[in-house]
Order: structure tokens, then C-alpha cells, then sequence
């Protein structure tokens, strides 16, 4: 993938605007937040998520996508950024993982998990959802509306698939960041590790 053809070849390979929302977001959460966190990013793009998470402090870092292409985007953006040794990329499915899957990026242990503008596709809607509960930690998701009641059908969709969902405002006050993005952190039931992630700089895991 080269600057000339990475914008035929991924949705991944541009910064959206919901990824800027969380990058903000994120910053506004503050290092005392991140710090020590390990964080795994769904659909990272490129990167910009697990960059922002590991400038703030997180431990460790996996960005994670189904493009080969696009992780190793993700990569040299950590690299670029100064967060190599922390940031690393890795393919991940979405869905509930089988008991075969040892090896999955679900399997692992982490503190949150992040994902820019990930909804866009109504149909993967289901295996996200999935994908959220397998991790069993607060997800922290960034939405942007691109058809009429979009997110409101997005928070139904959760609602009855048994998730707990918080809504964030958008921390830009204008433009389109402000008016067609919104924060959600979101919780699989009986997580042990949930209380309390979604309260905004005071949030504690």
C-alpha cells in the first residue's frame, strides 16, 4: 500500500471523523485514565485510536483489523509516532470466538477496548456486538450518523442484545464532529472490571 493507492484500498486507510472524536475524547479522559491500561482497539485504521491510547499512557497496546494491509498502516503510524514498543497489530474476527481459538486477541486480557466508526455496516452489527461481550471489559465507541435514527437504532440494537449502554456527548462543539458523532461506552452484563469505567475523567477500572 502506497500513499498513491491507499484510498482505493480500505475504508481503513483514512482518519474518519468518528476517530477524531475519540482521539479527543480520549485526550480528555486524560493520562490518569490510560495510564497502565492495556487496550485493544477494534478496526483500528490507522491507528490513530492505539496511538492516542499509548501517548496517554496505556501499558500495552493492540490494534486490530481484518486488513493486513491496514494493520501494517497502523504499525508504521505507532512507529512514526514514537509508540512502537507499546502499539502492536494484529488480525482479529469478529464474533464470539470457539474454544479453539486460544490464540485470539479475545482471549487475552485487557482493561478497555476502543473502536472508531465501527457501526457503519448495520449487518456486522450482531458480531460486534458479540465481539464487545467476548472481551468482557467496557468498550468505549466512537458512532457517526450517516442515515436518519442511525444511532438510535444502534443503541435499541444493543440494548436487546443484553448490553449496557452510556451515551457521550461529542467533545467538539461544532461542526461535524459535534452534531453527527457521539460517544458510547458500552458493557457486556456481569463484567467483573465494569464498575465504573463510563464516568467520564472520573471513570476508574
Amino acid at each position: 500500500m502506497t500513499k498513491a493507492n491507499m484510498w482505493e484500498a480500505s475504508t481503513g486507510s483514512a482518519v474518519w471523523g468518528g476517530g477524531i472524536v475519540l482521539s479527543r475524547y480520549m485526550e480528555e479522559l486524560g493520562s490518569a485514565f490510560w495510564e497502565g491500561k492495556r487496550v485493544l482497539e477494534l478496526g483500528t485504521g490507522t491507528g490513530l485510536g492505539s496511538v492516542t491510547a499509548a501517548k496517554l499512557g496505556a501499558a500495552r497496546v493492540l490494534a486490530t483489523d481484518r486488513d493486513g494491509k491496514v494493520l501494517a498502516l497502523a504499525a508504521q503510524n505507532a512507529r512514526a509516532n514514537g509508540v512502537g514498543g507499546t502499539v502492536s497489530a494484529a488480525s482479529l474476527s469478529w464474533g464470539r470466538p470457539g474454544p479453539e481459538a486460544a490464540d485470539s486477541p479475545l482471549a487475552q486480557s485487557w482493561d478497555v477496548v476502543i473502536g472508531a466508526d465501527v457501526t457503519y455496516n448495520r449487518d456486522a452489527w450482531p458480531v460486534l456486538f458479540e465481539t464487545i461481550e467476548a472481551a468482557r471489559v467496557p468498550c468505549l465507541l466512537s458512532a457517526s450518523e450517516r442515515r436518519p435514527n442511525e444511532l438510535a437504532s444502534l443503541q435499541d440494537a444493543m440494548r436487546k442484545a443484553g448490553l449496557t449502554v452510556e451515551l457521550v456527548d461529542s467533545p467538539m462543539r461544532n461542526g461535524y464532529g459535534a452534531d453527527k458523532v457521539k460517544l458510547f461506552w458500552v458493557r457486556a452484563p456481569q463484567g467483573p472490571t465494569q464498575e465504573g469505567a463510563g464516568k467520564g475523567r472520573e471513570g476508574i477500572l
